[in-house]
């Protein structure tokens, strides 16, 4: 996993973890918020040694992944007990403490890709055949286009070819000239397409009076649907996109005219986000339920 990548899923857990054990302090339950803390403290240290590390000096990190592991696995056993709002961030959560435990354990291994609702429904086609059936899948498109008969048929062959072979070109696997797009995202645009070319000759009107060039694009796009939903998604470097911490929980009503003024403390860690938060303090001060 690449070391950027690495420093920035470990601000995305950082973050998380930050916002949830807010919540979960609001709610009353502390023994789950102190667990919240406990994961964030222990990737604040995290994200000093990452930011410290070096790609020549990187090596597995034994202890800190097992305790992540350790960690994550409470979260597990303790989603049942956090309210459906909350449901989403906590999968984030988790996803990004698995990937942080993955690059701790095997730096320089292949990254899992995240679960995309619950997809893929199974991890059996491997990344690296994937990868050969995405440039197969573009070269299917092109010679639909070539054996079209309308310009329907040639312009959409002509599209999803130049789009999933453009894609795959930049997608952060090892098949790949640049590692830009992020596993996930790819996951995604390989359901659109195939959906997309599956659809075209109905939709578009061409599946009769170009048989041929339908087949080809409708075959092509089952295929790749059928193939994503079996994918054991792998990223190189594990590119991802920030997560901001969106601050505490929703604030409550205070009594009288004037507010808290928020505590440093409370407020969404700095440099993740500058979103304001209006959580008040629960000391000191009467609340309307």
């Amino acid at each position: 996993m690449d070391r950027t990548a690495l420093h920035l899923e470990v601000r995305n857990a950082l973050s998380l973890s930050d916002e949830l054990s807010r919540h979960e302090h609001a709610r009353g339950d502390q023994d789950f918020s102190a667990h919240l803390s406990a994961l964030r403290t222990l990737f604040a240290e995290l994200e000093r040694d990452v930011g410290r590390f070096h790609d020549h000096a990187l090596a597995a990190a034994t202890g800190p992944a097992e305790h992540v592991g350790v960690l994550v696995e409470g979260l597990r056993e303790r989603r049942p007990r956090i309210p459906l709002e909350l449901r989403h961030r906590l999968v984030l959560l988790i996803a990004a403490a698995e990937r942080v435990q993955r690059g701790l354990e095997a730096p320089w291994g292949p990254v899992p890709s995240k679960p995309v609702l619950g997809l893929p429904l199974a991890r059996i086609v491997p990344q690296d055949v994937h990868s050969g059936l995405d440039y197969a899948g573009a070269l299917a498109y092109f010679a639909s286009a070539w054996l079209a008969r309308t310009p329907e048929a040639r312009a959409v062959g002509l599209l999803l070819g130049s789009s999933v072979a453009g894609v795959s070109l930049v997608t952060d696997y090892d098949l790949s000239a640049a590692k830009l797009v992020p596993i996930e995202v790819h996951e995604v645009l390989d359901h659109a397409s195939g959906l997309s070319a599956a659809a075209a000759p109905l939709v578009l009107g061409y599946a009769k009076k170009d048989p041929v060039a339908a087949v080809v694009q409708i075959a092509t796009g089952l295929l790749t649907v059928v193939a994503s939903l079996f994918t054991d998604y792998r990223a190189t470097a594990g590119v991802t996109r920030p997560r901001r911490s969106k601050g505490g929980p929703q604030p409550r009503v205070q009594r009288g005219p004037s507010r808290v003024r928020v505590p440093e403390v409370q407020r969404p860690l700095e440099g993740l986000s500058s979103a304001p938060t209006d959580w008040l303090p629960d000391g000191g001060t009467r609340f309307e339920n």
